[in-house]
This record gives C-alpha cells, structure tokens and sequence, in this order.
C-alpha cells in the first residue's frame, strides 16, 4: 500500500493505493475535486465548499446582485478563513462562536449580518443530514460599536452648507435632501419630469437602488408629493436641463452608491476650507469643524425635525417624509429643539391667555410657506 500527501488550504490530506502511480492519480483528482468543489454533498465535505453551494442554491437565485456580493464578502472574510478546511461534519458550536467573538469591533448591525449568515448557512446543512444538530442553534450574537446615530445638522453646518452649495456642483443634491427631506437614491433617480416648477412641488415616484437599478418605491407611503420651498424652487428654475436627471455626476450621469459618497466627502471638503481649515498640497488639515458623523442622511434627518418645528402635524410629516409607520417619524419628532419647544409653549399660552386654539389649518399653512 502507497500513501502520498498533498496540501490543500492549509490542510494536509492522505490518500492511498496498491502501486505509486495509482497513488498519485487518487491524489491527484481528489486534489482537482478540490478545487473546482466537485465532491459530494456529504458530510464530509469541508464549510469552505458546502458555503460555495449554499451560496449558489439558496441565495443566488433569490437576491441581486449587489446583495449577493455582500453576503459573499461574509462568507469569504468570515467563515471560510476561520472553519474553511473542517469537514461540516465536525464543526461544534464553539467554532462559531469563536467567529463571533472576532466581529466585536464592526457595528452592531454588520454583526447581526454575519451572525445571520452563519446560522442560516449551518441550519440548511443540518436540513440537509450534513450534520447530527444544527451548531449554530444557540450562537450568541456579541455587541458591537453600536448603530451611527443619525443627527440633524448642527447651526455652524447648516451655514456652510448653504456656502457651499452656492458654488459646489453637489448643491443641488444635498439642498434637495435638506429642504425637501428625499433619501439619497430618490433624489440620484429624480427627472425633471418629477419637479413641477409652476405648483413648487417634487412627485416622487422612484429610487436608485444599492444595485444600481431604478425601481419603484416598496411601499405605498414612497409614493408622495413633497413641496419645494421658494429659495429651492427658485435655485432649480435657474438649473440648465441639459439632462433628463435633475442632478448628475461629473461625467453627467446618474449617481451610483460610490459616486454620491466621493461628492460629499469633496462636499465636506469644502465646508472645512470654508470654515477655515489649513490647506496643505491640496489636502484639508485637522482639525476640522465637519467630522465623519456628518453625512447625507443627516440632512433628511433635519428635514424631519425642521417640520417639528415649524409646526407641522407628526402625521403630516410621516407623509412629505415617506414614512410606511408613524413611529419612524415619531423617532425624530421626539428629538425636540428649541424652536418647537418655544412654538408649543406660545400655542399654549394662547390656549391660556384666549382660551382659543389656534386652528391647525393655519399652523399647516404657516409650515408650508416657509
């Protein structure tokens, strides 16, 4: 009997034979079963190939492709590198644990991304008798940097907001997001078809997707008419229409995920050079007034609580803002500022002093013609 080796992602594999030569052509197809994930489904078959057909089977047919990818990244950057080479069939829940325990530095919500790929990779491995129990069935999900806050705008940025846009070929874009409170992809998807110039009001009707595709809004509440305040309305009638997007890339195309990100992180760039941050070989110096918590979303954030404070009905609000639940939009109003604090204390004391309310349809007039 012959035995010869071979190593196979760090794993070192045995097989056997009556002579040399057959001893080498065993080694050799096992090792080409290997590596293009030719052996059978069994439970024998190492994570790293088991991974590579769930993939395939259970998730390529049933997510784009953008999420696609992003689940592979996890299996890739994750699982394989830690339990590739065990063969399913060994793998015992501290194994994944120990996975786990290496995520606590990504946020809580990436975690939960991995801690639901690993269970649903070795739930579908037990289904499929490669394994005697499930090994993921009690998988403890660590805590990690926590969710980013998102903020409205503090007084100093909005004032350099509103420098910049003055010249910034990105104005456009982030005041739409400020005055008008549409998601990054709803304003990348928007035509001019969309902006009624004549009545001031944006339909919004599609968004630009993580996968690069226009589709439309999920759910009924995407689909809303949100009104355009005059100091946009009149920024936008001045626009030339050369596009049939409202607003475009620097190659004049639509945005995409990455494209949005470069234009506000220039966009950033130019509210530290405004605020007064040291320039050096063209690259801005710290420290800087604008951090990295700041970001597009912000500013749909402020949105939300510009309408709390101009005095805009919470449910009214849920609508301009596309909310399917009222309590997303409560979410923000209860972020109270100090406008909406003076405001309700002087309807109060109207109440008091007159003992009359003042009458809702104007106070929505009053925030509608801000």
């Amino acid at each position: 009997m012959v035995t010869k080796t071979f190593t196979f992602e760090g794993k070192r594999y045995y097989v056997r034979a009556q002579t040399d030569d057959d001893a080498r052509l065993k080694a050799a197809l096992r090792l080409r079963d290997l590596q293009e994930g030719r052996r059978g489904i069994t439970q024998n078959m190492p994570v790293s190939a088991w991974a590579k057909e769930w993939l395939e089977v259970y998730k390529k047919p049933n997510v784009n492709s953008k999420q696609y990818k992003d689940i592979k990244a996890v299996v890739d950057n994750f699982i394989t590198p830690s339990i590739g080479t065990m063969q399913i069939k060994n793998v015992r829940p501290v194994h994944l644990q120990k996975i786990m325990v290496g995520t606590t530095k990504y946020s809580d919500s990436y975690i939960s991304k991995i801690y639901d790929i690993t269970r649903q990779i070795f739930r579908e491995a037990y289904y499929n008798n490669l394994t005697l129990k499930d090994p993921a069935e009690g998988l403890k999900k660590p805590s990690g940097k926590g969710k980013q806050q998102r903020r409205p705008i503090t007084q100093t940025e909005r004032k350099l907001t509103l420098k910049v846009a003055e010249t910034y070929r990105g104005g456009t874009f982030v005041l739409i997001m400020l005055y008008c409170g549409l998601r990054p992809g709803e304003v990348a998807a928007l035509t001019w078809s969309n902006v009624d110039l004549k009545k001031n009001v944006i339909h919004v009707r599609q968004a630009l997707k993580s996968d690069g595709t226009i589709k439309l809004p999920k759910t009924s509440a995407g689909y809303r008419d949100v009104p355009i305040p005059k100091v946009l309305a009149d920024r936008l009638k001045k626009e030339k229409k050369t596009s049939m997007l409202v607003c475009t890339n620097s190659q004049g195309g639509m945005y995409t995920d990455s494209s949005m990100q470069r234009m506000f992180r220039v966009y950033k760039n130019e509210m530290n050079k405004a605020a007064g941050c040291k320039v050096f070989r063209n690259q801005v110096m710290p420290p800087f007034v604008v951090g990295d918590d700041l970001t597009l979303y912000c500013y749909r954030h402020t949105y939300g609580t510009d309408l709390q404070a101009a005095g805009v009905p919470i449910n009214v609000a849920k609508e301009l803002m596309g909310h399917e639940n009222i309590s997303v939009t409560a979410q923000i109003y209860t972020h109270r500022s100090e406008t909406a604090f003076k405001n309700a204390a002087d309807l109060i004391n109207a109440y008091v002093a007159q003992g009359v309310a003042p009458e809702a349809e104007s106070v929505e007039k009053c925030a509608f013609g801000r």
